[in-house]
C-alpha cells in the first residue's frame, strides 16, 4: 500500500468545514478512508501541530472544537493515517537538509527528514514548490489543481 505523506495546508483545508478550498482535498482524503483505500496518509508532530495553529488562527475555530476536529476527522483513523515520529535523528537530517536547501522553511525540512526516513516519495502540499528541491521526494502534488 502507497503512503503519502500530508502537508499542513492540505490538512487544515480538509479539516475546516468553511474553507472555500476544502472539496478538492477532501476528495483526495476520501480515497484513503474508503473502503478499500488507495493509499494512506502519512503525518509528523509537525503537520499536526501547523494544522491546528492554522484551524485556530486562520479559521478563527475555537482550540476545543479545533482540537476534537483533528483527533475526530483525521488522528482517530489509526489504520489509515499514520503518525511518524520526530527524532533527535530526524531533526538533525532536517538541519543537514536545511544547510543543503538555503531556502528551505525548517518546517517543511523536518517534514522532507521524516519522509526520507520512512522512504516516502510523495506529498501532498499546498506548495508543492517546498518539496520539489529535495531529491528523494518523487512526486510533490497540489491537491486542487491535480488529480492522483
Amino acid at each position: 500500500m502507497s503512503i503519502f505523506f500530508i502537508d499542513s495546508g492540505v490538512v487544515w483545508r480538509l479539516l475546516d468545514p468553511l474553507h472555500p478550498e476544502r472539496e478538492p482535498c477532501l476528495s483526495v482524503a476520501r480515497r484513503c478512508f474508503s473502503s478499500k483505500p488507495d493509499f494512506l496518509m502519512g503525518v509528523n508532530s509537525v503537520v499536526i501541530v501547523e494544522a491546528m495553529i492554522s484551524l485556530v488562527k486562520r479559521s478563527k475555530i475555537l482550540p476545543s472544537t479545533a482540537s476534537s476536529i483533528i483527533h475526530d476527522g483525521f488522528l482517530k483513523a489509526k489504520s489509515r493515517v499514520l503518525v511518524y515520529n520526530v527524532t533527535r535523528n530526524t531533526l538533525l537530517e532536517a538541519l543537514r537538509l536545511q544547510r543543503e536547501n538555503g531556502e528551505a522553511e525548517f518546517p517543511d525540512c523536518v517534514i522532507a527528514a521524516t519522509m526520507k526516513e520512512n522512504n516516502i516519495s510523495t506529498i501532498l502540499t499546498t506548495n508543492p514548490e517546498h518539496f520539489e528541491a529535495f531529491s528523494f521526494v518523487e512526486k510533490a502534488i497540489d491537491p486542487r489543481f491535480t488529480t492522483i
